[in-house]
This record gives C-alpha cells, structure tokens and sequence, in this order.
C-alpha cells in the first residue's frame, strides 16, 4: 500500500515541529534536492541557500550550536495551492548570552508533490536581528 501524500501544510507543520525536536533528518527529508531557501539579507543566517545540504550546513547545524531553547509558534497558516504562508513566532534562549528572544516572523513555503521546493523567511521585528551577540 502506498502512503498518502501530505498536505501543504502537513509538510509545513511537520517542518515546524522537526525544527522544535532539533530533528534534522526529519528537516532535510522534507526539502526538494533543488530547493531555494532564503533567509534575509543582514540577518545572522542571511543569504540564499541551494539544495538540502547547503540549507542544513548554513542554517539548522548552526541552530543547535547557537541556542540552548530553539522553538517556532504557528499561529495562522494561509494556504493558496501549494503555497503556505505561515505568521509564526520564533522562540529561543542564546547558548553564550543567555538573553531570551520572541519574534514575530512569516515564512512563505512553496511546495511540489510534498517538497518544500522554495522558503522565503520575513523578520517582523528588528529585535530578531539584533538578537544575536556579536563575535
């Protein structure tokens, strides 16, 4: 028997929880091997990001190693075809300063035949960017 396809935003909300459990396997399983990912430009992950493995390299190995607490909120999904946009609220405690962060951000996600094939990341709040201490 063949397992079903997922939804839009089934991919999108296990994404989210893959994210919370630090569970890169489960991140990277849902991401095309063409994926463009992007994460605004100033930000501490700034950039564009081509295929799974650059994405996990720049982005969630990083995560891990930067914050005690990493968590995102869903809070409303918008879906139009196989496009989620998510409003969602990042939470996260900083492993070296220990300062606590809440963020509101929106992602938009774009799917094909259940892969995340696009993200475009929007901060909503200048605190997200200057979250980070600096080196």
């Amino acid at each position: 028997m063949s397992k079903s396809k997922q939804s839009p935003i089934d991919v999108v909300e296990n994404v989210y929880e893959a994210v919370g459990e630090g569970d890169l396997d489960r991140i990277a399983a849902a991401l095309d091997e063409d994926v463009e990912w992007i994460e605004p430009e100033g930000g501490t992950y700034g950039g564009t990001y081509h295929g799974p493995d650059e994405v996990m390299e720049n982005l969630f190995a990083e995560l891990g190693d930067e914050w005690d607490e990493f968590s995102v909120e869903p809070e409303r999904f918008v879906v139009h075809g196989n496009t989620v946009v998510a409003l969602v609220t990042h939470h996260g405690v900083h492993a070296g300063s220990g300062e606590r962060f809440d963020a509101p951000i929106a992602d938009v996600w774009d799917l094909e035949d259940g892969k995340v094939t696009r993200f475009q990341h929007y901060v909503g709040s200048i605190r997200y960017v200057e979250s980070r201490p600096e080196n």
